[in-house]
């Protein structure tokens, strides 16, 4: 007899992480924007410690826009991996294993 598939609780659960984590990463990636154009725009402060600070900073922010969109990508990967459906004692297991209760 064929066991009854049903929805994978850990694609499930990878979705909603990958909406919060692209949700989090759009943030992440405007979080130094208003600084960065502030600095660029040498109205705020300016000298040589300015340009520096102000290098810093937009690296720093591209950085940060760099890890944010590792963070999608790795969570992208990993649901690719899980099936949609599993069977349901495997979706139990799962379950358990992962305690998604939550």
């Amino acid at each position: 007899m064929t066991e009854r598939m049903v929805p994978n609780p850990r694609h499930e659960r990878l979705k909603q992480l990958l909406r919060e984590a692209e949700y989090g990463s759009q943030e992440v990636r405007q979080a130094y924007q208003r600084a960065v154009g502030a600095m660029q725009s040498g109205k705020v402060w300016t000298g040589p410690t300015a340009v520096k600070w102000g290098a810093e900073l937009e690296e720093r922010h591209q950085r940060l826009g760099q890890l944010a969109r590792r963070v999608v990508e790795a969570i992208e990967e990993e649901l690719r991996r899980q099936p949609p459906l599993v069977t349901e004692s495997e979706a139990t297991g799962e379950s358990r294993r992962w305690d998604f209760s939550e």
